[in-house]
């Protein structure tokens, strides 16, 4: 198997298993990237031993450990300095705005649908929703008082990981993403 085509399974295999488990992780595509490159790496070094990528599903599935290895990272074990923490702040309330939505920063940053239409092409109605950072990693919750439980969000820590936060945010509010608080409960890509 070439490099190319191990990349190839590797990437449906990371899109299969974010659709069909029923974990409260959200991933954004840098982090999907990351799990597909880590998962190609995997089956390459199962195939020096003849063991091909469809043979792992025997016993685990692969895809989906690597996804809860990365969200481990992600969302459970962050460093992050006060400093680091108001720069990604910072550029996730600034890519937000840019991306037309209005923000109400505070202890959690609060982002309204876009005023348009609030519902998405499905006929859902989006509620504001609320962001935060910690050494929990980010997360999403509906803006209200006993909302929904929070989803984590699989994202570095940083203004570039912000800046991919801001994105999948602005693609659930406005439909373009499945809404992760609809009564499914499934993982949602960006």
């Amino acid at each position: 198997m070439s490099d190319t085509t191990a990349l190839d399974a590797a990437k449906t295999a990371i899109r299969v298993a974010t659709r069909h488990q029923g974990a409260r992780v959200l991933y954004v595509p840098g982090v999907l990237d990351e799990a597909a490159e880590l998962l190609s790496k995997l089956f390459a070094a199962g195939l020096e031993h003849h063991i091909e990528p469809a043979d792992w599903a025997n016993v685990t599935s692969l895809p989906q450990g690597v996804l809860d290895a990365l969200a481990s990272r992600y969302c459970s074990r962050v460093q992050i300095t006060h400093a680091e923490l108001h720069a990604a702040r910072d550029a996730l309330v600034a890519e937000l705005t840019g991306r037309g939505l209005t923000v109400r920063p505070g202890q959690r940053i609060a982002v309204d649908p876009p005023g348009a239409d609030p519902r998405s092409r499905h006929g859902q109605q989006h509620k504001p929703v609320a962001l935060s950072l910690s050494s929990g990693g980010w997360d999403i919750r509906v803006d209200e008082p006993f909302g929904s439980q929070p989803h984590s969000i699989a994202a570095p820590a940083t203004e570039k990981g912000a800046r991919e936060v801001a994105a999948l945010v602005h693609k659930i509010l406005s439909g373009e993403a499945p809404d992760p608080f609809a009564a499914s409960g499934k993982e949602v890509r960006a």
